[in-house]
């Protein structure tokens, strides 16, 4: 517990003197800093107080339900296989003959990181249409996109995401060690790409994702609606057609379209599965159709 605390206080400290340094120069649209709504209490604005508990429940209560799921998902991957699981051996039964966990280490980080990025984009996609739509529109509700709103998460999207990608990559043998190893990094680069800055990486802007290129990704603007999907390499959305970064221009307006995503969160839990919410528009793009008339 307390190396998180300390871990808290750092990134708190770090992101937070980064996003003061170029405060002004990341526009925000007035809605989302006039909104009623969002009347402080304690200090705090009403989405702020919302991100913080995010970032309490998101690791605590979040990975917790994810990893009771991948671990009945490589229960059920061991009864596929043939296989028996037990603490003495752990997943080494699972990765018994497979010719990738018997690469260099090197190699098969090189690997998972593709791989991961790789199916995170069209996980993501996924994400964008029909019913799944509900569940990761709460990730896209903020107005004020910042490093805390990285961990707004519903439970359902953490948990789908991660059991397709971990079961998928166990499934091809590749060493659960190395997965543990590429997620702290997975993880604080999410942070960066939520951050209140106006980074675009320069002559890098179509090799690694930035936070310029993750905001767009995060626009309510129809002209952004389903684009940028990558949460590392660019490379998936300049493939696919899903690219759009307008070179020294960011989107003002951001969040969900429809506005239907409340602030609480409370509220934001039950939300993607209310019977008032049985019929949301199915895509990002939709919403944004729909509000324009």
């Amino acid at each position: 517990m307390l190396r998180l605390v300390v871990a808290a206080l750092i990134l708190t400290a770090v992101f937070g003197l980064l996003e003061r340094r170029y405060r002004g120069r990341v526009p925000i649209a007035p809605e989302a800093t006039d909104d009623p709504a969002a009347r402080r209490r304690f200090g705090l604005r009403r989405d702020t107080r919302t991100d913080l508990i995010y970032w309490l429940f998101t690791p605590l209560v979040t990975r917790t339900i994810s990893l009771v799921g991948l671990f009945l998902a490589i229960i059920l991957l061991a009864a596929v296989k043939g296989v028996e699981l037990d603490r003495e051996s752990g997943l080494g039964p699972l990765l018994a003959g497979s010719p990738i966990v018997a690469q260099a280490r090197w190699l098969q980080v090189i690997e998972v990181v593709l791989l991961i990025d790789f199916s995170a984009y069209w996980i993501h996609r996924a994400f964008h249409r029909g019913r799944l739509w509900r569940f990761h529109a709460v990730h896209h509700s903020p107005r004020r996109l910042t490093w805390l709103s990285s961990v707004r998460l519903h439970p359902v999207n953490d948990l789908l995401a991660r059991i397709v990608q971990v079961v998928a990559l166990l499934a091809l043998g590749f060493d659960p060690t190395v997965l543990a190893g590429v997620v702290p990094f997975t993880g604080f680069y999410g942070l960066l790409l939520h951050a209140r800055v106006p980074w675009e990486f320069g002559p890098l802007r179509y090799v690694i994702a930035s936070p310029a290129f993750h905001r767009w990704h995060h626009s309510a603007e129809r002209e952004a609606m389903d684009t940028n999907f990558a949460g590392l390499l660019p490379i998936w959305d300049l493939l696919f057609g899903t690219f759009h970064m307008p070179r020294g221009r960011l989107p003002t307006h951001l969040g969900v379209a429809d506005e239907a995503v409340p602030e609480g969160f409370w509220a934001q839990l039950v939300w993607p599965i209310r019977r008032r919410a049985a019929h949301p528009p199915a895509t990002a793009s939709d919403a944004a159709a729909a509000v324009a008339g």
